[in-house]
């Protein structure tokens, strides 16, 4: 369970890393349910971006994901059983209750993003943004990884690299780097603010595993209006606020897929 100081730290530096987060032993049960899904042909190649936009893009991104949530319906989304990703969903869907009680965020429980992610060696991601005005995933407020890597070293790469300046996807021209560097060592948990923190995986050159979620506000309806302005709709009006929300969901659950 994290504690309110660790919560409160987030809140004021934006951004919070705590070692041993969960167990050893809880970490090789995910694992291990991450191996099975693999060989079962769960995991698909990861894009970038969403709905229309969703795509391959191996300069920016070389990994495989594996939705985990409940944010898709569709058949080849219905995962096998497994206690050890029920108990994650579980303490993930605890440490979102925790985050909206202590610092006063609600969090909408129905739109939370998890999914398992696997970097081979020579994976990436470069630098990006989580939450992207004027798309699905500005709904984002909280990022979360979770590493599930035992016996990781300097020289395996693959940290988790925190930009702190004040750019978007890339440094601003004449910039200083400001940036922490994060390895991605078993039980370590990450939080930020997904729209306070560009960040990126530098390349590895291991196998790497890891949870990534996201914790999303509630959808309102200023939201619905300018998602259906960025989908090019001209039919803006509250009648169709619960088609919006339908198409939030839709949308948050396809970002990054």
């Amino acid at each position: 369970q994290i504690s309110t100081s660790d919560l409160n730290q987030l809140d004021k530096n934006g951004y919070i890393v705590i070692p041993h987060f969960i167990s050893d032993e809880f970490t090789n049960a995910v694992r291990n349910d991450i191996s099975q899904l693999r060989f079962k042909d769960h995991f698909k190649v990861a894009r970038i971006g969403q709905s229309s936009t969703n795509t391959l893009n191996t300069e920016i991104r070389v990994a495989e994901t594996c939705f985990i949530d409940n944010t898709r319906t569709d058949r080849d989304s219905i995962l096998p059983p497994s206690k050890a990703r029920q108990d994650l969903c579980q303490t993930l869907e605890n440490l979102r209750q925790d985050l909206a009680s202590t610092l006063g965020n609600p969090l909408d429980s129905t739109l939370t993003e998890l999914l398992y992610a696997y970097y081979p060696s020579g994976g990436f991601y470069r630098r990006h943004r989580d939450a992207i005005p004027g798309s699905a995933s500005t709904l984002r407020t909280y990022s979360l990884l979770l590493y599930l890597n035992q016996d990781w070293e300097p020289s395996h790469g693959g940290n988790l690299r925190l930009h702190m300046d004040s750019g978007g996807d890339f440094l601003p021209q004449d910039a200083e780097p400001n940036f922490l560097d994060v390895e991605p060592k078993a039980g370590t948990l990450v939080l930020f603010k997904s729209d306070m923190i560009p960040h990126e995986v530098l390349d590895t050159t291991k196998e790497r595993m890891a949870v990534v979620g996201w914790y999303n506000r509630f959808v309102t309806q200023a939201d619905a209006k300018e998602l259906l302005v960025a989908e090019g709709s001209a039919l803006i009006r509250p009648a169709l606020l619960l088609v919006s929300v339908a198409l939030v969901a839709y949308g948050v659950s396809l970002f990054l897929g």
